[in-house]
This record gives C-alpha cells, sequence and structure tokens, in this order.
C-alpha cells in the first residue's frame, strides 16, 4: 500500500518551479484582529477607568457591569464563536452596543463623555467588510442613545442633541463604508487572482513533474506512477487508479494507489469505456442532503491527439467528494501527461529498435557487446565467473542457396525463438553475425554453460521445417568459454570463437569448450 498526500499541505516535487506559497493572512483578516484587539484593550481601559474615577456611583451594579462586561470582551475576542475572517454574530454587536450603553447609563447618561464608544462596534463590523451590519450597529448606537437622552434628562435639548450624536454616528460609518468599500474590492480581487494564480500553479506543477519523469525516465510505468500521484493531488482524491488500454481494447490497471485507511477504489470498465468513447471526463455522484449531488468519482481520459492510451481514475470518500473546481485541472495535467506518456514510448521504442535485431527479435550485436562488458564490470567488483556461448547454424549457406532466403529467415527465427525460450531470465541472447548467435550467462561456470549449451542444442534438433524434403535438419556447432581468473570481454570473445571453430573442424553439430592453457591463435581462412 502507498501513503499518498493529495492535499496541497505539502510542496510538490516541482516546488522549485513554483515558488513560496502564498500568505494565508489577507488585509482583511489582519484588520478583523487589529480591531477586535483594539476594541478589547478600549474597553477594557475604560473599565479601570470607571471603577478609579466613578467612586461616587454605586458600586454594585456597576462592578457587576464591569466584571460581567470585561468577561464578555475577553471571551469574544480570544475564543470567537466564528473565526475571525467570517462576519461576526449580530448577537455580539447588539451586546456591546447594551454593554456601551450601561456604561453610558451609569456615568452620567445624555453627558458622559463615554458616548464615543459606540464607535467600537461599528468598526468592528466594518472591518470585516460587512458594512450590512456596521450601518446595523451605527442606527442601533444612535436609537441606544436617543433613548438614554430621553431617560435622562428634558426632551426638546435631549431629543436633539440625540439626534445630532446619531447623525454624527451614521456620517461616519458612510465614510467607514467608502474606504472599506475601497480597500474590500481590492481584497476581494486579489483573492481570486490568487486563487486564480494558485490553480494555475498547482496544474503547472504536475504537469512538469509528469513531464520531468518523462524525460528523466525511460520506464513508462514510473510515468504512470507519478501521473496518477500528481492526479490524485489536484483532486484531493483519496485513492485512485491508472488502467492501460490494451490493442485489444480491454483495460489493465498498471498503477494503483490510496492514503492509507481510505477505501481502495474499485476500477469500472463501463464507465472508463464511456470517458474514452466520449473524449470526455465521466463523474460518478452521490445524492447528498445539499442542492447539488457529491461527485465521488472521476474518470478522466488519456489521449494522445485522438488516440486513447488509458483512463485515471479518481476516487474521494470525504463527505464533500471530489472538488468540482479541481476537474478542469486534472483535465490539463491529464492532456499534457498523455503526450508525455507518448513520447516515453517512442522513446523507448526507438532505444529498442537500436538494440533489438529486426529478424530475430534477439539483441543486435552492439547491445551484446555493450551488455558483455557491464557484466564483465559486474563481475570484477562481485567476484565469480561469466561464461559465453557462441553458437553457428551448420550449412546454413546450403540452406539459403536449396531453400531460397525466405527459408533461411525462418531457420534464423526459429533458433532464435528456441534460444530465447530456453536460457535465463538474467542471460543475454544476441544475433552476432549472420547465422552466429551469443548467449551471456552470468555468474555461470564452464560446467553451467555446457549444460546449457546441451540444452539449446537439444530444443534445436527438435526442429522440422516442412519446406526441406530431401532431409535437411537444422544442427548447430557451439563453443563455450568461462572468463575464469581473466576479466576481459576481448579475451573470452576469443577463447568461444576458437572453441566454436574446433567444433565446426570437429565435424560441425558439436559442443567444444575452451580449455585452460590452450593456445590462442587467429581463425583459419
Amino acid at each position: 500500500m502507498f501513503t499518498v498526500d493529495p492535499g496541497p499541505g505539502k510542496p510538490a516535487s516541482g516546488e522549485a518551479l513554483v515558488g513560496a506559497p502564498f500568505p494565508t493572512e489577507s488585509p482583511t483578516t489582519v484588520m478583523a484582529h487589529v480591531a477586535s484587539v483594539v476594541r478589547l484593550i478600549v474597553l477594557l481601559t475604560v473599565a479601570l477607568m470607571l471603577r478609579l474615577r466613578e467612586p461616587f456611583v454605586p458600586a454594585a451594579p456597576l462592578d457587576i457591569l464591569l466584571a460581567v462586561g470585561s468577561a464578555y470582551v475577553v471571551v469574544t475576542t480570544f475564543f470567537p464563536r466564528r473565526p475571525v475572517t467570517e462576519h461576526p454574530t449580530r448577537l455580539f454587536l447588539i451586546c456591546d452596543i447594551v454593554l456601551i450603553s450601561g456604561l453610558i447609563w451609569y456615568t452620567g447618561g445624555s453627558s458622559s463623555e463615554y458616548y464615543l464608544l459606540y464607535y467600537l462596534p461599528i468598526i468592528h463590523a466594518a472591518s470585516r467588510l460587512d458594512f450590512r451590519d456596521a450601518i446595523t450597529t451605527s442606527v442601533l448606537a444612535g436609537l441606544s442613545y436617543v433613548f438614554i437622552a430621553i431617560a435622562s434628562g428634558p426632551m426638546v435639548p435631549v431629543v436633539t442633541n440625540g439626534l445630532l450624536r446619531a447623525a454624527t454616528f451614521g456620517g461616519s460609518v458612510l465614510i467607514l463604508a467608502v474606504f472599506f468599500a475601497a480597500l474590500a474590492q481590492e481584497a476581494r480581487s486579489n483573492r481570486v487572482l490568487t486563487a486564480r494564480l494558485q490553480e494555475a500553479l498547482a496544474s503547472v506543477s504536475a504537469v512538469y513533474d509528469v513531464v520531468r519523469a518523462a524525460n528523466t525516465r525511460d520506464s513508462v510505468q514510473d510515468v504512470w506512477d507519478t501521473m496518477l500521484r500528481q492526479a490524485m493531488r489536484l483532486s484531493e482524491a483519496d485513492s485512485g487508479l491508472l488502467a492501460m488500454l490494451d490493442d485489444d481494447g480491454k483495460f489493465q490497471v498498471v498503477v494503483r494507489h490510496q492514503v492509507e485507511g481510505a477505501p481502495e477504489a474499485q476500477f469500472d470498465d463501463k464507465l472508463a469505456h464511456e470517458a474514452i468513447e466520449k473524449r470526455e471526463r465521466v463523474a460518478r455522484e452521490e445524492p447528498s442532503a445539499g442542492p447539488q449531488p457529491v461527485l465521488r468519482e472521476l474518470f478522466v481520459p488519456l489521449l494522445a491527439g485522438r488516440t486513447p492510451l488509458a483512463v485515471v481514475q479518481v476516487r474521494s470518500s470525504s463527505p464533500t467528494g471530489v472538488n468540482p473546481r479541481d476537474v478542469e485541472l486534472l483535465r490539463a495535467m491529464c492532456a499534457e501527461g498523455a503526450m508525455a506518456i507518448e513520447n516515453v514510448r517512442l522513446r523507448v521504442e526507438t532505444k529498442r529498435a537500436a538494440a533489438v535485431d529486426y529478424l530475430t527479435g534477439l539483441y543486435n550485436r552492439r547491445e551484446f557487446e555493450r551488455r558483455l562488458e557491464a557484466e564483465i564490470r559486474r563481475t570484477a567488483r562481485h567476484g565469480g565467473e561469466v561464461a559465453l556461448v557462441l553458437l553457428d547454424a551448420d550449412d546454413f549457406k546450403y540452406c539459403n542457396d536449396s531453400y531460397g532466403h525466405q527459408a533461411g529467415d525462418q531457420v534464423l527465427q526459429a533458433l532464435a525463438a528456441r534460444v530465447g525460450a530456453v536460457i535465463r531470465s538474467e542471460d543475454t541472447a544476441a544475433r552476432y553475425g549472420g547465422d552466429e548467435f551469443a548467449v551471456v550467462l552470468p555468474q555461470t561456470n564452464v560446467a553451467g554453460a555446457c549444460a546449457a549449451a546441451e540444452k539449446i542444442q537439444r530444443e534445436l534438433q527438435q526442429l522440422c521445417f516442412g519446406w526441406a524434403d530431401d532431409g535437411w535438419q537444422l544442427s548447430v556447432s557451439i563453443g563455450v568459454a568461462s572468463s575464469e581468473d581473466e576479466l576481459s570481454s576481448s579475451l573470452l570473445l576469443q577463447k568461444a570463437d576458437r572453441a566454436l571453430y574446433q567444433a565446426k573442424g570437429a565435424g560441425k553439430n558439436q559442443i567444444c569448450v575452451w580449455r585452460r592453457g590452450s593456445r590462442l591463435s587467429p581463425r583459419a581462412a
């Protein structure tokens, strides 16, 4: 089981491309914090001053009001019922008005100098860009002050004084509203721009990782793996799989990942084929309690031009499902990733074509010599022996002359197929040239190489060609040599070549072994 972090918490491997993360605190959030701290400091300072400056006020009511008010201010500042980035509840604003009105009532009513405290809840609401609450708070402040003025003095001057101050609150709020509206518009524009830029960078980062994997690795499987991981990260999915479309039109799951503890995604062949046929993403939705269904699974086709390659299936088991906002990012990544996959496949096929003999499907001479040299170096580091088997088809010229070159090609192909089927997976078989073949056997001594040669010879004796009506039977002469104490690819080739020449000279259809102490000399013409 693989563990995948599909979310944006960890930086992607392409972080060097996308740069440092964006700041999480917006100007609106900073203003909200500042307003909350100012509110706390001012109200607690006023509460302390009242207790020190107003000894003539009845102690019990004021002390209760100050104690309850101080506790209320501290709690609502440090333990808000909502995050500070959200609008404050109107209940808090009403409580602020009630607290400030109580302070004004106990400190002189309409003549109290603390009426300016009404600006605190107004600014508090406006700082969060909630102008409706700011205007509502200013109206409540004005009405509260008018009520206090009516209850504490003569009617006409008090009403006039209260209305004047209420109008002052309203005018101040309008000025604040205009100022904060401009700031709010800029903040909203910045947030939208930042969100879009982050989405674009996430998509670019995912494409960068897939393309980098495609350019630095020759394994298509590695690129499939990288693509699925990036698809899960972009869509915030907790499980997923990638299914490749084979030549028969059937899907084969080639890679599967899931977050630890998440349910495993089950491949849906029907929806996968639907995505391929429509050349478009297909979603599986589930009903939800809200107005919109939950996007549970997403199937995105990988297309190289119009040629379908595979399908990416991602699944989210969270209550909200796959985020619809990430669908376009995932589609863009898959579109670019499909082209990267196709480039890897073409590069792998080109390398393979350069290393493989076109007729027999075995390695060609250049690749054989490269692998033999690599095996010699590996043996030099870790010890052991390397054995080499050279085999040559007997009377191959007679086959070509008597039955034609097409028959000769069939013989070479059948010989190569039997040799490839007999040897071990760690051995290397190659067409050395013409009708001559070579097999490298790592960590094998002379005895093991002879056993392999005998097995090859027995397999080839079973071949029968219908066009050989004159009784011609394929046979091979084989030369065997081992590196023993001398680790040299050229010397090993010379030994096996001389042993093969001896097998030919001894009557063909034989196995000859190079023995220690034998003299090396050029082949006779």
